[in-house]
């Protein structure tokens, strides 16, 4: 279909040619009445909606509307349904059957028309013929009425009378197709009754054309009728009447044939018709009065009547070239409502932190989809100098609310939404809720509001599962590692050693230790891709070559805060955030307690290791560290057997301290990534309060998946698939419980 062949007119409108017009209507009607969608399915008819979007799109409309993916969408819904129906096929192609009567009655009225007998009859010429008489004088009532209505035409009323045809024809024809029960007959009928009531216009025109074809037909074939009989019979022409004399039938006669009298035609006189009264005319005078008959149905009745037929095909061309739809009609609220939405929010009351939290959670929605192909939701900010001088679906508060007099101009019609920002931005499981609310102040939307919340559900689910992927691929590397050969004696030794005197023995070999670096500094990055986050999220070149004392193990469960190993490093501001958030470091005192490999990891938190914005993840290791201690402390050794099942340590060394040191290691790239999915989002009191549930809740996710997850992480990458599914149930465990209760204000 050219797109160059419609054009919108208005709001609303949509004028196109009749054949595009016909799909639209047809893929309505099917869509109406195949609702156990048996023809089209609706997988399929979503596809029809995709691809016409994607066409769309690929013409250069940023957002399609209605008017530009309508037609395509139309056209793969019918061609589905004809490839499936003949019947749907037939009325695709168009009404044959209505296109061959329109052709064959004038035929009939034609040769209905030769075979009259009762203008004349085998022998006589009836000056004053009652069905001649009839024929000319209902022409020149339906002439007159024709010109009443084109006078009349605009004012109040006047197209009711011309649409009493319109309606019977509509009436008539709707039933014809839905005499069936079966689904083809069902749709055949919707589709008539659609065709009818879009295009009165085109159909009057067409039957306009019909009738005044016939019309002229008949004329025609009574002419020919006494010219074909003349041939063979000898007319005797006349008149006779009880109450008429010669002078009153020649007054009639001379109006009759007036038509006549004005091309040049010598008229009847009054002696010629005083010698037919009573049929006394014969001979010459009977070829006259059949010429003068024939001469006036072709003025009154053929010529004008044809002339009327060229004008109704004139505008019946024009009407199907130019068919109006009006796409605001209720028929089309379904497909509207699939279509993908834009809106746009105004938010009011937002410092810049806080702003920058909101652009960054919608940005991360709208960038897994790339395309104009989904519902997206989108902030504006009153510090955007263009945003604010256009008008916004919704005004949002999520801080501060104030007065509608200090918002833009613009924005002042808008509704508003006060929804905190606690209630649905401070965490990932949160957002649905925002498109949900919305619902209540933009009703209109209400169907993109809902696709909304699902594919933001649905793509923070797939970003779990993606990072749960990441987190299994590291935590696999880490199991790989072979702890440091450590006969179990020195083992014992460390542990205590680290719980008495607080003294740390050395640091595990460089180059584990820039192995494990690596590994860190890899999820870190993925992690950071993942979630959109800052691109200077990095670790550093190299780790400082001593680490800080650490707090025996009593002091920690005592709660005593251990040696802040940062407080020495420039890397490291003294308003961390989030060393406020986990405390300070005790990556030795962990690494004492869990055997050589926990230490391994561990100690990579002291090095000053940085996430963006100076964020220190040398401090949530530490702080990771100090309370697996505390848990450690309070929880009972690991059995024999559980110990005997680690098939990783190395022969001579500590099981337990291989099993610690695994758990420390899911521990901390747990903690990684809820840290990175939570630091954007809340100021640093917010996140500390928030933060401190999380040692709590991770620690018992894990008691109650620990034997299965200790098996996944031995387990050939190939065949580990439990392995990420067990960390997405740990971290959706921790979530929901973290914030069941409540998130911080912040």
């Amino acid at each position: 279909m050219n797109n160059e062949a419609l054009h919108s007119t208005g709001e609303g409108v949509l004028m196109l040619p009749e054949a595009p017009l016909r799909e639209v209507l047809l893929a309505q009607a099917i869509e109406q009445v195949d609702r156990a969608q048996t023809l089209v399915s609706a997988p399929e008819r979503a596809a029809a909606l995709q691809a016409a979007l994607a066409g769309a799109q690929a013409r250069g409309v940023a957002r399609p509307r209605l008017a530009d993916v309508l037609l395509a969408h139309s056209a793969a819904v019918v061609q589905r349904a004809a490839g499936r129906e003949g019947a749907i096929a037939a009325l695709h192609a168009g009404d044959a059957r209505g296109r061959w009567l329109m052709r064959a009655l004038p035929l009939i009225a034609l040769a209905l028309g030769l075979a009259a007998d009762r203008v004349a009859n085998a022998h006589r010429v009836d000056l004053l013929s009652p069905p001649l008489l009839l024929v000319l004088g209902w022409n020149l009532l339906m002439y007159a009425s024709l010109l009443g209505r084109a006078l009349l035409r605009g004012r109040p009323g006047a197209g009711a009378a011309g649409a009493l045809p319109q309606r019977w024809l509509h009436a008539a024809l709707a039933r014809l197709p839905g005499s069936g029960r079966g689904l083809a007959a069902r749709i055949a009928a919707d589709f008539h009754a659609r065709w009818l009531a879009a295009t009165p216009a085109l159909q009057g025109a067409r039957l306009s054309r019909t009738l005044h074809l016939c019309a002229a037909a008949w004329g025609a074939g009574l002419a020919l009728s006494l010219l074909l009989r003349g041939l063979v019979v000898r007319y005797q022409f006349g008149w006779e009447s009880t109450f008429l004399d010669a002078a009153q039938v020649h007054a009639i006669a001379r109006v009759l044939f007036a038509p006549l009298t004005v091309l040049g035609l010598e008229p009847f006189s009054l002696a010629e018709i005083a010698a037919a009264q009573d049929f006394a005319g014969t001979g010459t005078a009977g070829g006259r009065w059949v010429w003068m008959y024939v001469g006036l149905l072709a003025l009154v009745v053929v010529l004008p009547r044809l002339a009327l037929a060229g004008g109704a095909r004139w505008r019946e061309a024009r009407l199907a070239r130019q068919c109006r739809l009006d796409l605001d009609a209720a028929a089309f609220d379904g497909l509207r409502a699939a279509l993908p939405t834009e809106l746009v929010l105004g938010v009011v009351g937002a410092g810049e932190r806080q702003g920058a939290a909101l652009l960054a959670v919608l940005a991360l929605h709208r960038d897994a989809t790339g395309t104009a192909l989904a519902d997206t939701l989108r902030a504006v900010l009153p510090g955007d100098v263009e945003g604010r001088l256009l008008p916004v679906d919704a005004v949002l508060l999520p801080w501060a609310t104030p007065a509608p007099g200090h918002w833009p101009p613009a924005w002042q019609k808008a509704p508003a939404l006060a929804l905190p920002w606690d209630e649905w931005g401070a965490s990932w499981p949160l957002e649905p809720l925002l498109p949900e609310r919305l619902i209540g102040v933009l009703p209109r939307h209400t169907a993109a509001l809902q696709r909304l919340a699902a594919a933001w559900q649905e793509g923070n689910r797939l970003r779990l599962r993606q990072a749960a992927q990441l987190l299994a691929r590291h935590l696999r590397a880490c199991a790989a590692v072979p702890t440091e050969a450590m006969p179990t004696g020195a083992a014992q030794e460390v542990k205590a050693a680290g719980a008495g005197d607080g003294t740390a023995p050395a640091g595990p070999a460089q180059p584990q230790q820039s192995q494990e670096m690596q590994q860190l500094r890899q999820l870190q990055a993925e992690l950071c891709v993942l979630h959109a986050l800052h691109p200077d999220t990095a670790l550093p070149a190299a780790l400082p070559a001593t680490l800080p004392a650490a707090p025996t193990a009593g002091a920690v469960a005592a709660g005593t805060p251990a040696p802040d190993a940062s407080a020495a490093g420039a890397s490291r501001s003294a308003g961390d955030p989030l060393r406020a958030v986990v405390g300070t470091s005790a990556g030795a005192a962990a690494g004492a307690a869990a055997g050589a490999k926990a230490g391994a990891l561990l100690d990579l938190g002291l090095g000053g290791l940085t996430l963006g914005a100076g964020t220190a993840l040398g401090a949530l290791l530490g702080g990771t560290a100090a309370w697996t201690l505390q848990g450690r402390t309070r929880r009972p050794a690991l059995p024999d057997a559980a110990a005997a099942a680690i098939t990783t340590a190395a022969p001579g060394t500590d099981p337990a301290s291989t099993a610690d040191a695994l758990r420390a290691s899911v521990q901390a790239a747990c903690l990684l990534y809820l840290l990175l999915t939570h630091q954007a989002r809340l100021a640093p009191p917010a996140l500390q309060a928030l933060a401190a549930r999380w040692p709590a809740a991770l620690d018992a996710a894990l008691d109650a998946r620990w034997p299965a997850l200790r098996a996944a992480l031995h387990t050939p990458a190939s065949e580990a698939e439990a392995l990420p599914a067990l960390l997405v149930q740990v971290l959706q465990e921790v979530l929901d419980k973290v914030l069941g209760q409540g998130v911080p204000p912040g």
